[in-house]
């Protein structure tokens, strides 16, 4: 087999009509935005391509061919500044110098920018003078700009940069710096709370500053409460929020910290103060069905009913709630029939209507009544097609159509899930019976189809104009302390800002924090227009290509070269583990990207013959991780399915299960998986490794593309 896996490129960077190929081991950048032609541009910004996937070498001629043009343009400009960067991150200072020599007149936009890149590479140089007096230029002209903190915090001025831009990251340095001098000064303290809660460290803060009898204001009680909401210390943050700015969303998450703090009667109390004092937020309904998850089922009946009479976006989710208590809690079967056909006949669209329907079909399934269980699915996805089980759904009875030999039935509901759930396990599931070349449940790890990076960068829906120019250049780091300059302090963002943090999180390797922002959008309480607003920002690339990105790409592409495991599954499984995190630790003490924990770590070094290495180095530890996933597979017959599951779980859990029941049916083996977190962790990973499938191989894109432009529903009806 080939392992060398083809990257296309555009072939505009080549200047030639044929694609280039680049070998599996190239540098490919982990954070390439998508083509100019898929991705809505927000804004006025001009696309750009800062070829950022490409090696040093090949990069910096591209660059150097578009800054050498004879005319001054747009162009121009930003390849000289993207040249520049480059230079300074490969510790090239003379090579900067000359890039961004009167780069400030040419370029108006980011001439402050220009400036700090001039700063930093005579600072590389050792030229301490006249970095000096760049620093000073900035401090200057551009006292106000966010520059102006590097200048300041360069230049030892560190109290005028808390005071004049407490925002900017450095100003998390300067307060650090303050307080290892004076470990009690509640205004650093403060400081951090309301402009870094973020800070790994922070509790720790909270707690001094707190303990300290500072009166704080209730925007900053707020901030704390956030902090400390955020790593789960909830008793704490209830205490914060109840002295908070008054707000839906500090009532509500006052609910949330006495709920989770298992402060029962307390949480039921701010849950009803949320629904009475703040009964047209968003918070209100879902704070009415967080009464109904612990309150007694009588009274969680009435707050359903509640729920029906004033809250229709969220009456379908009460009524399968109270249909389910009257079912199991209150013995009252013909009232919770009644519950579930209004809920039927008033929502037959809504993600609960598709629950009802799918009970159905899998009761008519278990009685072997395989056609009635079709003709149920049917119904789903007829009326409920976006629910959210509509994928499991029609994929499961595409497999019951198959074993009553009913082909038609069977493709068009395997095409339905493919088509309108594209992003699902079910839809990889529904690929492989098709007969794509995706891979199964037992072969995914000899997968190797071509896949491409798009480059071409526009703008991001938040953010002033200098950030976005400094996004979409590729210079992610100085976007991001832009971005940070310019929200860090807001107690809310709007979606667009969400959007636009997860996505410039992800640019700068904050994996964890940036893939929960973006799928935070799924969950955050909004009202009908931003959550319109909402599944437009889900349909651009960029959210997809910024939940599924590729990091540490040259090891990861290497190593699984090395045990001939497609490198899509390696990321699937990374993904999953640590959501690329390098330095995670879990709870139990696995380390870093694939989670290896310190005796698994010995163990594989010492059937590698390895008495050198660290599980924190991100190197080591994918060497570590793939070798332990081949050793799963060979362990298991190279079945993808149990060697994922091994992986998770351990060996000896896996031999267990098949010797106990056999392998049988790969989907139903996963089904019936005793480990509930080994179950979800299996369809995670592959997952996961669907999306990177159908989100960079053009094969896979152009075949749900040929779906998704097909009109006509399952029963061939015309929607």
């Amino acid at each position: 087999m080939n392992w060398s896996i083809a990257i296309a490129l555009s072939a505009t960077l080549a200047g030639s009509s044929a694609p280039l190929s680049t070998p599996l081991n190239s540098e490919l950048n982990p954070n390439s935005s998508a083509s100019a032609s898929s991705l809505t541009s927000f804004g006025n910004v001009k696309p750009f391509d800062p070829l950022t996937f490409l090696p040093y070498n090949q990069r910096i001629a591209q660059l150097e061919l578009k800054a050498k043009a004879s005319e001054a343009s747009l162009e121009r400009s930003r390849s000289r500044l993207a040249l520049a960067n480059i230079y300074l991150d490969n510790k090239n200072p003379r090579a900067a110098l000359a890039a961004l020599e009167g780069l400030e007149t040419e370029y108006p936009l980011l001439a402050e920018y220009v400036l700090l890149k001039r700063a930093q590479a005579f600072t590389q140089a050792n030229n301490g003078n006249a970095a000096r007096a760049v620093w000073n230029q900035i401090l200057t002209n551009y006292a106000n700009s966010p520059v102006a903190a590097e200048a300041m915090f360069m230049t030892g001025q560190t109290q005028q940069l808390l005071q004049k831009l407490p925002s900017h990251p450095r100003a998390l340095g300067a307060a650090l710096m303050g307080l290892s001098q004076n470990p009690q000064r509640a205004d650093l303290l403060a400081h951090i709370a309301v402009y870094f809660n973020e800070y790994k460290a922070i509790v720790p803060l909270l707690d001094r500053l707190v303990n300290s009898g500072a009166k704080l204001t209730p925007d900053q009680w707020w901030a704390v409460a956030d902090a400390y909401y955020d790593n789960f210390e909830f008793n704490k943050s209830a205490n914060a929020y109840l002295r908070a700015t008054p707000n839906a969303f500090t009532a509500y998450r006052l609910g949330r910290s006495f709920h989770r703090g298992k402060q029962i009667d307390a949480a039921l109390g701010a849950y009803n103060r949320v629904a009475q004092q703040y009964a047209q937020s968003p918070e209100a309904p879902r704070a009415l069905i967080r009464i109904m998850q612990i309150a007694d089922p009588s009274q969680a009946v009435a707050v359903a009913d509640r729920i029906v009479a004033n809250y229709p976006d969220t009456a379908a989710e009460a009524l399968l709630k109270k249909a389910d208590l009257l079912q199991d809690k209150l013995g009252s079967p013909q009232a919770a029939s009644a519950a579930r056909n209004l809920l039927l006949s008033r929502f037959a669209n809504s993600n609960e209507a598709g629950e009802i329907y799918w009970r159905i079909a899998k009761g008519h399934a278990n009685a072997g009544d395989l056609k009635q269980a079709i003709a149920s699915v049917q119904i789903l996805t007829n009326n409920a097609p976006d629910s959210a089980i509509a994928a499991e759904a029609s994929f499961w009875g595409g497999k019951w159509a198959t074993r009553i030999g009913d082909r038609t039935t069977s493709r068009q509901l395997f095409e339905f899930a493919i088509r309108k759930h594209p992003e699902s396990y079910f839809a990889w599931r529904s690929a492989s019976y098709l007969g794509w070349p995706v891979g199964d449940l037992g072969t995914a790890r000899n997968v190797n189809l071509p896949f491409t990076l798009p480059s071409i960068r526009t703008g991001l829906p938040a953010g002033s104009p200098q950030f976005q120019e400094l996004y979409i250049l590729g210079m992610n780091q100085d976007a991001s302390d832009r971005w940070q300059y310019e929200t860090r302090g807001k107690r809310s963002l709007t979606p667009r800002e969400i959007f636009t943090d997860g996505v410039i999180r992800v640019g700068v390797n904050d994996n964890l924090l940036g893939i929960r922002k973006l799928e935070s959008l799924d969950t955050i309480d909004v009202n009908a227009t931003e959550r319109a607003d909402i599944k437009m920002l889900q349909q651009q690339p960029i959210y997809w290509q910024s939940l599924y990105p590729f990091p540490y790409w040259n090891s990861v592409a290497n190593w699984s070269r090395e045990r001939q495991i497609s490198p899509l599954l390696v990321l699937g499984l990374m993904r999953q583990e640590s959501r690329f995190e390098a330095q995670i630790l879990s709870r139990s003490g696995a380390v870093g990207l694939m989670q290896i924990m310190p005796d698994t770590g010995q163990w594989i070094a010492s059937k590698k013959g390895v008495s050198s290495y660290s599980l924190s180095n991100p190197e080591d530890n994918i060497n570590f991780g793939t070798w332990y996933l081949d050793y799963t597979h060979r362990s298991n017959n190279n079945n993808s399915m149990l060697a994922v599951a091994s992986y998770n779980a351990g060996p000896g859990a896996i031999g267990r299960w098949v010797e106990s029941r056999g392998l049988g049916d790969p989907d139903d083996f996963v089904n019936n998986i005793p480990y509930d977190e080994t179950r979800g962790y299996v369809e995670r990973v592959f997952s996961n490794y669907w999306n990177y499938l159908r989100l960079y191989a053009p094969q896979v894109q152009q075949q749900i593309t040929q779906l998704q432009s097909s009109s006509g529903n399952i029963s061939g009806k015309r929607n």
